[in-house]
């Protein structure tokens, strides 16, 4: 008997598989992460820094803001990468623009949540506030929402 497909044309066990597979892919990346995610949030600084800079936020006032340990908070890229890697049934085509796509959105998002920090805590600002708030519910759910879209709005295009 032939199981019945589900999602993405899986079966119960495959997408089990999958499901499964996007865990140890996280896992293991979150542990990579741990150690290249320091280099990713220097870039984020490093262009942070120019905006806050023309924005007329001093040299001080950018240097008193500890960034130790900020990575972590960038975290979201690490389940963009495994959904890319685990995805069943994708071309390595879409994968690559899946990732192209998205860790560039999530850069940007990271650059301009830094940036927003600022405002915040520097003016109390409540639409810095806002925004702040927002990338920090909205972060979480993007790298899901980025995968949705290439994986059930483009189904018919980006698979094999």
């Amino acid at each position: 008997m032939k199981e019945k497909e589900l999602i993405l044309g899986l079966s119960e066990k495959q997408i089990l598989v999958f499901l499964l597979e996007f865990i140890v892919v996280s896992t293991i990346f979150l542990g990579v992460w741990y150690y290249i995610g320091k280099f990713y949030q220097g870039v984020v600084f490093f262009f942070a820094k120019h905006i806050l800079l023309a924005l007329d936020y001093t040299p001080l006032q950018i240097s008193a803001v500890n960034l130790s340990g900020a990575y972590m908070a960038n975290f979201n890229l690490v389940p963009l990468v495994a959904l890319a890697i685990a995805t069943p049934r994708l071309a390595m085509k879409r994968r690559i623009e899946m990732l192209a796509i998205g860790i560039s959105l999530l850069f940007l998002l990271h650059v301009l949540d830094l940036v927003a920090h600022f405002p915040m805590y520097f003016h109390g600002s409540g639409i810095a506030q806002f925004v702040v708030y927002s990338i920090g519910v909205g972060g979480v759910a993007l790298p899901f929402i980025i995968w949705a879209v290439f994986v059930f709005l483009f189904s018919k295009r980006y698979t094999h």
